[in-house]
């Protein structure tokens, strides 16, 4: 089963990891948090907002159609 981690880092902040079912990580903390609550937030928000986010495209346009 995919699952979110939370983990120290060296400096004693708080982050997360996402791992998918075969234990790869797809996603990992941008930012340490100094308290777990904190961290544990972060992930609510990101199970709440994936569900609606859109899904876009950045690559540059061709010149030459």
């Amino acid at each position: 089963m995919a699952k979110f981690e939370i983990y120290q880092d060296g400096s004693g902040d708080y982050r997360w990891r996402f791992q998918s079912n075969n234990g790869k990580i797809l996603a990992v903390s941008a930012e340490g948090y100094i308290n777990r609550a904190n961290c544990e937030h972060s992930i609510i928000l990101i199970k709440r907002e994936t569900s609606q986010a859109a899904i876009t495209d950045n690559k540059p346009l061709s010149a030459n159609p």
